[in-house]
């Protein structure tokens, strides 16, 4: 049987050296780094990461529950988070839990089964059953974006009051004195925060929130449809229209272009996330931007210094959103 000193005979290294490869901690040569791959691949070396896991009490592994993989705003925070993770020489198991709190509670027993080191996962919704498990105070944890008010776990998450307040400022700055939101699940506390803050910063400038048409949809293309069917059914509808994620400001556009209205020339419509479809999209979308790189550097950041027992000086991290203007919004012309 292969030993990991056979590999570092081979590539006339040391064996904490081949270690140290393999596990992608410490620095080392790209010339040693191809010279122990090479001996690897030669001998067909695959090392007992179980066995070593029992040894060292260490798997290296973690956890990250998503609500929807399906979802472009999960699976881009999920492709930031395993590259975070990589670096730090950490491998991720993702389990996509499909906003079910019961598999979303399953799928923690399974993660906490396979030993892994440390989870990071945004909530299903406030409805979550994590925190009623005992066994999550097992291992570390990190919550992501989901979080709740005054919550006392570790936290990483958008700063959403912002969020909403940013949308409100760009659609008042181009004069605009109707609106209108198509929300997010209110069950969900990161779009109360959101819906908290655009309609917090239209009031500042005199718009009480009864005169802001609030319709709540599902985070999907379809949501955003069926929320704009019902703005554009009314008989004097609003000119500029807040969707708190792309996929939803995308269904509403395009539904707003069946009947007939211009974007942005009838109806000024801004999004959230920043999704990669924003550039190519007609018109091309202006968005509240996430930067979903910093949430997964700082989660996987946070949730490593927990599993080292280091000294945390922040528990809770926001970070903050910024605009991106594009050709769905325009300044309000009278009709």
């Amino acid at each position: 049987m292969v030993s990991i000193r056979d590999v570092a005979r081979l590539a006339g290294v040391s064996v904490t050296t081949v270690s140290r490869v393999i596990n992608r901690r410490g620095k080392t040569s790209k010339e040693t780094e191809e010279k122990v791959w090479r001996a690897i691949e030669v001998l067909q070396y695959r090392p007992n990461l179980l066995a070593q896991g029992l040894r060292s009490q260490k798997t290296r592994l973690l956890g990250l529950l998503v609500p929807d993989i399906d979802s472009p705003f999960f699976a881009r925070l999920a492709r930031y988070i395993e590259e975070a993770a990589y670096q730090r020489g950490y491998n991720l198991i993702l389990c996509n839990v499909g906003e079910d709190p019961k598999k979303e509670r399953h799928y923690l027993e399974v993660l906490l089964q396979r030993q892994v080191e440390g989870i990071i996962f945004p909530r299903v919704s406030d409805e979550s059953l994590l925190f009623r498990i005992p066994s999550l105070s097992r291992v570390p944890y990190v919550v992501l974006d989901r979080t709740l008010e005054h919550e006392e776990a570790p936290t990483v998450k958008l700063d959403n009051l912002a969020a909403g307040a940013l949308a409100a400022s760009h659609l008042l700055e181009l004069g605009h004195k109707k609106f209108a939101c198509i929300s997010g699940p209110q069950k969900i506390t990161v779009c109360r925060e959101r819906l908290e803050g655009f309609l917090t910063r239209l009031a500042q400038e005199g718009i009480p929130s009864r005169d802001v048409l609030v319709v709540e949809g599902d985070f999907k293309i379809e949501g955003g449809r069926k929320a704009m069917e019902t703005i554009l059914s009314l008989s004097s509808p609003p000119f500029a229209l807040f969707c708190m994620n792309d996929m939803m400001a995308f269904g509403a556009i395009q539904v707003a272009k069946e009947k007939g209205w211009r974007v942005p020339e009838d109806i000024s419509v801004i999004g959230l996330d920043n999704n990669p479809l924003c550039e190519v999209f007609s018109p091309p979308l202006t968005t509240v931007a996430q930067p979903f790189d910093r949430i997964a550097k700082e989660g996987i950041s946070l949730l490593c210094k927990l599993i080292e027992k280091k000294k945390i000086r922040k528990k809770s991290i926001t970070v903050p959103p910024y605009l991106i203007v594009r050709q769905s919004t325009a300044p309000f012309q009278e009709q």
